[in-house]
């Protein structure tokens, strides 16, 4: 039987990178492999709950559980992951997989065909969890943080004679990121879509929407205080509350406006409140693809994002939407689309390049047949 191992050391997140990383295994299962995910949770219950019908995949996957977990202080989780790293490769030596993918930063050296997917620029090598699982946005990081964290790694790698990752090939997730893999010697890249679960538009209401979770980074005051200066329209948050930054989220909920309707819940269990909102507004700063604002189009949505990030990197490719700089410039942005007409079909249209069925069939076919690097620029 043909044998694949996916690396994703933090799963339990529930965010578009876990999404990616269980469509990899759906994938694999259902080209004949056999897959063992390295990751830090297995629970099918709350896979299923987040993004409906996955708890069977992660159920087929043989689990490894993962040597590293969610620490509040960055950069001090780096000594216990290189002590961890030589037992971890030798349980790959044993699986000995025909191929690996890992579908979230992980500092492992594995004995098969290799391919990485970055989300951002800071992502090779290390385990995600050293920093980005901590309390405190990563735009905040220290200054300096960075670069002495991989100096730190460097150092180690040498004393404890760990071989680093030497991946065959790696994918990046937006065309900022591939520019940057290409322009630090990175060559053998090249930009794949990331899936996103298909939705049907609805009859459409004057409703604006935002699908996230409460944290500092996706700014959602600025959602709450565009619901407040427009009590004409409807607005909807979806929102789930991260573990340790729950003071935050009781904080935001005194601030919700009686215009706004908000839920705890994730998408996947009121799909009809996107298929049914004609605007939706990210609110997020981050330099990374959105996979939200992918699920808002493929509903019908017309997307207004924030200047200068990754959404807006993502509609500026698919030739729909707009953006907004500061909130003042947001509120008559939200007027005119309310009062223009949308094709919620047409815009549904763009988001086919990110359909599961697309992603999956190209993972089998790598997993297969490796990378044909005259393919792999696009």
């Amino acid at each position: 039987m043909k044998r694949a191992l996916v690396i994703h050391p933090i799963l339990s997140i529930y965010m578009g990178g876990e999404l990616l990383c269980l469509q990899v295994c759906r994938a694999l299962l259902q080209a004949g492999y056999k897959v063992t995910l390295y990751s830090d949770t297995n629970n099918p219950a709350k896979a299923d709950e987040v993004y409906p019908g996955m708890g069977k995949v992660l159920s087929e996957c043989y689990h490894v559980q993962s040597s590293t977990s969610h620490r509040s202080i960055p950069g001090i989780a780096v000594i216990k992951d290189f002590k961890d790293i030589r037992k971890t490769e030798s349980y790959f030596q044993e699986i000995d997989p025909d191929v690996t993918f890992c579908t979230q930063s992980s500092p492992f050296h594995v004995p098969s065909r290799l391919y990485h997917f970055i989300y951002h620029g800071t992502d090779l090598f290390q385990y995600s969890a050293s920093y980005s699982s901590s309390s405190f946005p990563r735009q905040k990081l220290p200054h300096g943080y960075i670069a002495a964290k991989r100096g730190l790694n460097d150092f180690l790698r040498k004393i404890l004679r760990v071989r680093p990752p030497s991946p065959d090939w790696y994918f990046a997730l937006s065309p900022s990121i591939l520019e940057r893999l290409r322009s630090n010697g990175y060559r053998n890249s090249s930009l794949i879509f990331q899936p996103c679960t298909p939705f049907k538009p609805r009859q459409k209401t004057e409703q604006v929407i935002q699908v996230t979770r409460l944290i500092p980074e996706k700014r959602v005051e600025i959602f709450l205080e565009a619901a407040r200066r427009l009590p004409e329209y409807r607005f909807v948050l979806l929102a789930r509350t991260k573990p340790g930054l729950e003071a935050y989220a009781r904080d935001i909920e005194k601030r919700i406006p009686a215009n706004v309707v908000y839920r705890k819940t994730t998408l996947g269990q009121t799909p009809y409140l996107l298929e049914e909102s004609k605007v939706y507004l990210y609110t997020g700063g981050e330099n990374a693809m959105m996979l939200s604002v992918i699920a808002a189009i493929s509903a019908g949505c017309y997307p207004i994002v924030a200047k200068n990030t990754g959404p807006e990197e993502t509609i500026d490719a698919l030739g729909l939407g707009t953006t907004f700089s500061s909130i003042d410039d947001l509120i008559p942005t939200i007027r005119k689309v309310m009062q223009e007409p949308t094709n919620p079909m047409e815009i549904s249209e763009k988001a086919k390049p990110f359909s599961p069925e697309r992603f999956e069939r190209k993972i089998v076919d790598i997993a297969d047949n490796g990378v044909r690097r005259e393919v792999g620029g696009n």
